[in-house]
């Protein structure tokens, strides 16, 4: 999927969320629809101007997180804590790059395979034209230079011919 817009967000000090692009202050639910819908997003800190798009991306996850129903791995969560979450933050990480590497992959591949078809198509084209024995545009243009050499020659030729036979005078009737 193509992005279809990117939004730059600015975050300024007292928590708001202004969408350079809308031109219009935004929450977070708003960012993740712009998310789901293809937007790229952009968060930067108004003051300092730093790119904090991973931490607001990881403050909708929590926000979806506590919207979720039912039991939180809690002992997950502790663990993740204790350890700085580093391993856990390597994981989803590695989570996240694998669609985007999967969908540029598919991407690339289509790409391939749509040129495989057109050229595919372009000699079923031309091979049918053949069998039919009709022309291909490059023959008509062939055809057609050969029409206006042999033209030019007719033309040259009649220019000397003319030049070399003897002038008839018109009958002037009492000469």
């Amino acid at each position: 999927m193509r992005a279809l817009e990117t939004h730059v967000i600015k975050k300024y000090a007292n928590r708001k969320l202004y969408d350079t692009h809308s031109r219009r202050y935004v929450t977070l639910d708003v960012i993740a629809e712009l998310l789901r819908e293809g937007h790229e997003v952009r968060v930067v800190d108004r003051t300092s101007g730093e790119d904090i798009t991973a931490v607001t991306l990881s403050q909708i996850l929590l926000d979806l997180e506590r919207q979720r129903r039912g039991p939180q791995p809690e002992p997950l969560l502790v663990d993740a804590v204790r350890e700085r979450g580093e391993q856990l933050i390597a994981l989803v990480r590695a989570s996240l790059t694998l669609p985007r590497e999967l969908r540029q992959r598919a991407t690339d591949s289509l790409a391939s395979t749509t040129q495989h078809l057109e050229s595919r198509v372009d000699d079923v084209v031309a091979t049918g034209l053949h069998n039919l024995n009709i022309a291909t545009a490059e023959e008509v243009l062939a055809l057609g230079r050969r029409v206006e050499e042999l033209a030019a020659r007719v033309d040259a030729l009649t220019a000397a011919l003319d030049e070399t036979s003897p002038r008839t005078r018109p009958a002037d009737g009492g000469a």
